[in-house]
């Protein structure tokens, strides 16, 4: 995708920060830190999944997992029990689960695993409990690893909410910015499909993650004044 976009080098980021010096181009990033970046980076286009559920819009949910063999149907259930987050820039593997639970103290234990395949990992070889996994990237373990699905299984969907963008830095030139923009929303084939992706849209309105955000202070951001 880099290539048919024209990009010179593709670099994997280590910190959604990295975007806010200007020296990256174009990436994709979770929603949260879209609205962290305060207007560094403007959202161009977002995937559309193969997965049905979706209704050919942009969005996405993530899948609440447990070991196969584990006694818990729901995330009811879950209640005090071992809980793997990603990390806390990510909106399907953190921020989508505290929105529904209130507060992390409604597990037991929780545990960052830093990535949905290690929570994934960590649920099969029974560490924790459960995890919430991106379903894009769950299907693409399923494929990759298809013993995965005799030792999970899916108890619960949260969502759907607005997937991940590509998102440009703000001062990219406009004629740049439309060129690649463009080249995004052109895109299809089976290159898109081995990564459950039909084509790429107009980024969906993050309004709702930007709300939920709003009223929790960011990880490792002091607390605001009088909050």
């Amino acid at each position: 995708m880099a290539a048919a976009c024209g990009a010179s080098s593709l670099v994997s980021g280590r910190d959604w920060r990295e975007l806010a010096s200007g020296d990256i181009d174009a990436a994709f990033v979770c929603s949260p830190p879209l609205v962290w970046l305060e207007g560094a980076v403007e959202a161009i286009a977002a995937p559309v999944l193969t997965d049905d559920r979706f209704g050919d819009e942009p969005l996405y949910s993530s899948e609440v997992v447990v070991r196969a063999e584990s006694r818990f149907r729901s995330l009811a259930d879950l209640a005090g029990a071992r809980w793997a987050v990603n990390e806390p820039s990510s909106w399907s593997g953190y921020w989508v689960t505290l929105a529904r639970v209130g507060e992390w103290s409604y597990f037991g234990q929780v545990v960052e695993a830093g990535s949905h395949h290690r929570a994934l990992r960590l649920v099969a070889e029974g560490a924790v409990d459960g995890s919430a996994i991106d379903c894009q990237v769950l299907a693409m373990e399923l494929r990759q690893r298809p013993e995965l699905a005799d030792r999970i299984r899916v108890v619960a969907s949260l969502g759907p909410s607005p997937i991940q963008p590509v998102v440009v830095r703000s001062s990219l030139a406009a004629g740049l910015r439309s060129d690649l923009c463009e080249r995004l929303l052109s895109l299809g084939g089976p290159v898109l499909e081995h990564h459950f992706v039909r084509r790429f849209v107009a980024p969906p309105s993050y309004a709702p993650v930007a709300a939920e955000l709003s009223r929790r202070p960011r990880p490792g951001a002091p607390a605001r004044s009088g909050a």
